[in-house]
């Protein structure tokens, strides 16, 4: 019995894709330090956005800048698909696990309100058309497009689906139109 509590534990603190062996699909200042660039964050598995704190639609992350070892980010959100887009202001702060030679995870501060957001981790990306990243504080997922979603399913929605056995949600669809 003491084995398998330590097991479930470690699996518990230690998720499988939390491994410096993958560090090259992990790297986050490649998804972050491409200044001014916009991710589609299509689906995930929160019904309240785990920053906004409320439910939201046509959710997309904009990249601004990135200087001085961290970036600026907008979270530009929808409450209702009709209604007008409204922003969270962001500081991306890369850091990197213990024995990861790369940036494999980013700290969130509210850029406005001075406030600590959390942390997320990159899981995996491919530097092209997806990347899935985890919420330290909440045990949630979401996936980043590098474009608007098509009906194709990405490498990204495949392994959420196999580390995440619950509904997950979608957050970008075709009707969000207008982003800014």
């Amino acid at each position: 019995i003491f084995i398998f509590l330590c097991t479930a534990v470690a699996v518990t603190i230690d998720p499988p894709w939390k491994n410096p062996m993958y560090e090259t699909m992990q790297n986050i200042t490649k998804v972050i330090g491409a200044a001014y660039t916009t991710y589609f964050v299509y689906e995930g598995t929160f019904e309240k956005d785990v920053l906004i704190k409320k439910s939201v639609v046509c959710l997309i992350m904009r990249i601004t800048d990135y200087s001085y070892g961290s970036g600026i980010a907008f979270r530009k959100y929808r409450e209702q698909v009709e209604q007008k887009q409204e922003s969270l202001d962001l500081y991306l702060t890369p850091e990197n696990d213990p024995g990861y030679d790369v940036y494999n995870y980013m700290t969130l501060q509210d850029a406005e309100e001075q406030e600590d957001l959390g942390a997320m981790h990159l899981v995996y990306t491919d530097y092209s058309i997806c990347s899935l990243f985890y919420y330290d504080d909440t045990g949630d997922y979401e996936v980043w497009l590098y474009n608007k979603p098509d009906d194709v399913a990405t490498p990204c929605a495949l392994l959420l689906a196999l580390l995440w056995d619950k509904s997950t949600h979608v957050y970008y669809t075709k009707n969000c139109t207008d982003t800014k």
